[in-house]
């Protein structure tokens, strides 16, 4: 579907440009894009969206355990819409509040300015390249971060301010519920939702002339990556399999919160292949010649099982780096 999509921006770039032209009068029209708050709300409600997705695929999917990466039925699956609501509910009362504190501060004006009215819909390739540029800083600029929330060379206090995204690697042999995305300190969700804010200004274009329907979709772009790197699944059109040498996916995040000292991105690899940080090693390839990866966290898991269930420390938690 890719290809044809890049075939047809080739072929018929007025196409694509008036599609987009069509979807921004529509965007536009809508008064709701045009609250303050509209961005922050449009994210929280993708999270929940992705989060519902993902956590119920096993009560409509045939066969759902064999496409998790710990070939089981999930573990504690939509707790965070019921008895574990503070899983969303808290997170994303914390985040809303404190954008709209920001707002009534001028905090945000003051850091990145006034944005311009935009009456105008982007070209297609304006869009893409925007919302591309964006996704990749925002993976980019917070990896170092990430990197040394997990180094044994940083204070412990500050390695601790990660700690509450790895409970569940570190209480749980299942592989990840989409919802663990947001379980983080306000220190670690603080600086990822700083650098989202940063990169949502940057364009070709100029500083803070990302168009809004760029911005929006920006937005959904990034939850999803980050709701699919904490699902637990390895399914066929996640980005990984769509485009395994780019994406890191859901399989090697699910590596790093096992493993915790390998795989720092959230969504690509080139990072951690060149400085690494990838996988120690590649396991034989399955029958489909993909999922080479998945194998490698599912075998190093059955080890950690083993180990829980002998009442031992899991080998995640004994490695220096791991949080």
């Amino acid at each position: 579907m890719h290809v044809a999509l890049a075939t047809e921006l080739v072929l018929s770039p007025a196409t694509m440009d008036g599609a987009i032209a069509a979807v921004w009068h529509a965007f536009d029209a809508s008064p709701l894009t045009h609250v303050p708050l509209f961005e922050a709300s449009l994210a929280v409600g993708a999270f929940v969206l992705w989060f519902a997705f993902f956590e119920s695929l096993h009560l409509w999917l045939p066969g759902a355990q064999d496409w998790r990466l710990d070939k089981q039925l999930p573990s504690k699956p939509l707790s965070c819409f019921r008895e574990d609501v503070h899983k969303t509910a808290v997170p994303a009362l914390t985040y809303l509040g404190s954008i709209w504190l920001g707002q009534q501060l001028g905090v945000f004006t003051a850091l990145f300015g006034s944005r311009p009215v935009f009456t105008e819909a982007p070209t297609f390739a304006q869009f893409s390249l925007e919302v591309i540029i964006g996704v990749v800083l925002y993976d980019l600029l917070f990896y170092p971060f990430h990197r040394s929330f997990h180094s044994s060379k940083a204070p412990l206090a500050w390695r601790e301010q990660h700690g509450r995204h790895h409970q569940w690697g570190r209480q749980e042999v299942h592989a990840h519920n989409a919802c663990e995305t947001v379980q983080n300190s306000y220190l670690d969700a603080g600086i990822q939702v700083m650098i989202n804010i940063f990169v949502q200004n940057i364009s070709p274009w100029g500083f803070g002339c990302k168009h809004p329907l760029s911005r929006a979709a920006h937005n959904l772009m990034v939850t999803y990556l980050l709701s699919e790197a904490h699902s637990g699944y390895d399914l066929p059109f996640q980005s990984h399999r769509l485009f395994p040498a780019i994406f890191g996916g859901s399989v090697r995040h699910e590596e790093h919160h096992q493993r915790g000292s390998v795989c720092f991105h959230q969504f690509f690899k080139y990072l951690d292949d060149s400085t690494g940080a990838a996988p120690r090693a590649a396991p034989e390839q399955g029958p489909d010649g993909a999922g080479s990866e998945a194998q490698l966290w599912l075998a190093a898991d059955c080890e950690v099982a083993d180990s829980v269930s002998r009442g031992l420390t899991p080998a995640r938690d004994a490695m220096p780096d791991a949080m």
